[in-house]
C-alpha cells in the first residue's frame, strides 16, 4: 500500500529574511556611529519623516568618521532614499 501525501511543505525565500536582518544591522550601525558623533537620532521619525532623514544625512556628509559615511550610504541604498 503507497501512501501519498498531500500535504508539502513550501519553504519561504531566505533573501528577504536576510536582507531585513542586513538593513536592520545597518540601521543599529548607523545609530551607534551618530552616537559616537555626539548625535541623537529618533529611529522612527527617521522612517516617517523625510526632512528629518535628509537633515541627518546632511550632517553625516561633513563628518570625518568614513565609517558613518559608509554605513549612512549603505542604509539610503536599502531604504531607497537620497537627498
Amino acid at each position: 500500500m503507497q501512501v501519498h501525501s498531500a500535504h508539502t511543505t513550501e519553504r519561504p525565500p531566505i533573501e528577504p529574511v536576510a536582507d531585513e536582518r542586513a538593513v536592520l544591522l545597518e540601521e543599529v550601525d548607523f545609530k551607534w556611529l551618530m552616537a559616537g558623533q555626539g548625535w541623537w537620532i529618533d529611529t522612527t521619525r527617521l522612517h516617517t519623516d523625510p526632512g528629518y532623514a535628509r537633515q541627518l544625512f546632511d550632517l553625516v556628509d561633513n563628518t570625518p568618521s568614513s565609517a558613518l559615511r559608509d554605513c549612512a550610504a549603505l542604509l539610503q541604498a536599502h531604504s531607497g532614499t537620497r537627498h
